[in-house]
């Protein structure tokens, strides 16, 4: 079952609380969390049939992707930054930004006219938790400030 948690309550999906300033969703199957707040991703789309995660819009076309997928043997944080770099300048839409850690990437750029944010997190339960933001460019002053927050609150075992 997923959630969504708010002020330290409980909310299942679709009983979104009005005035609750940040949700935090969890995905019982993989256990990924985040935070977002709640009056800028206001609409949730239905889940797909597997559980693996949810995407989350505004009324402006931003979306909020989360999910998480079981990580196949050989992959570490920099032969997936390196598939993601490839595959996006491949389909003419190059990284403008990239960066990694010990467990973690991101990757960042514009597809046309829309930005697009993506963080992975290796979970040490071999899981890669994942939040992708995708917003207007036009749009960017409003988004642009709560991509950073969003995706730091991306976590999972």
């Amino acid at each position: 079952m997923q959630r969504l948690v708010s002020a330290g309550m409980m909310l299942f999906l679709g009983a979104v609380a009005a005035d609750a300033d940040t949700l935090t969703y969890e995905n019982e199957r993989f256990g990924t969390s985040i935070s977002f707040p709640a009056d800028v991703f206001d609409r949730i789309d239905p889940a797909p049939s597997n559980g693996d995660g949810r995407t989350f819009v505004s009324s402006d076309d931003a979306e909020l992707i989360v999910f998480a997928r079981r990580k196949a043997d050989g992959v570490t944080v920099q032969s997936l930054l390196k598939q993601l770099v490839d595959v996006a300048s491949a389909n003419g839409i190059p990284a403008t930004y990239k960066a990694s850690g010990k467990n973690w990437l991101v990757v960042s750029g514009y597809d046309d006219n829309i930005i697009y944010y993506e963080r992975h997190e290796f979970g040490s339960n071999g899981v890669i938790h994942t939040m992708t933001m995708r917003y207007p460019v036009r749009f960017r002053d409003k988004y642009d400030p709560f991509v950073g927050p969003i995706a730091r609150s991306l976590d999972g075992p």
